[in-house]
């Protein structure tokens, strides 16, 4: 009995090898939203560099121009991460490097331009 593969062509004439484990697959669909996976990569570190509670109500969103885009459950969340800006970034690059921002701007859930 002939086993076929059923492996997809990724650019033309390479194939990729299966069975894949999921945690390739997803790197590669991490790899294609263009960023290099720094969205992904903050989201793994999040907690660590801004503390639970924080992490609770704050949850970055995207990266535009270098800034980091973070979306709040409250208005006072909004002004607790305007406060400890510096500390966040800081905590963030020292985790890892590539997790360095220009600032933060930050959008309150359910208000204009979140």
């Amino acid at each position: 009995m002939k086993v076929k593969s059923m492996g997809r062509d990724r650019k033309a004439g390479e194939r990729v090898p299966e069975p894949r484990s999921i945690r390739d697959a997803l790197k590669s669909i991490i790899n294609d939203f263009g960023d290099g996976g720094l969205l992904y990569l903050l989201h793994q570190h999040w907690e660590q560099g801004v503390g639970p509670t924080v992490a609770e109500h704050c949850k970055p969103q995207k990266i535009v121009d270098g800034q980091l885009i973070v979306h709040v459950d409250h208005p006072g969340w909004a002004t607790e991460i305007q406060y400890l800006e510096h500390e966040l970034l800081e905590n963030l690059a020292q985790i890892d490097p590539k997790l360095r921002f220009a600032g933060v701007k930050v959008h309150v859930k359910g208000t204009p331009d979140s």
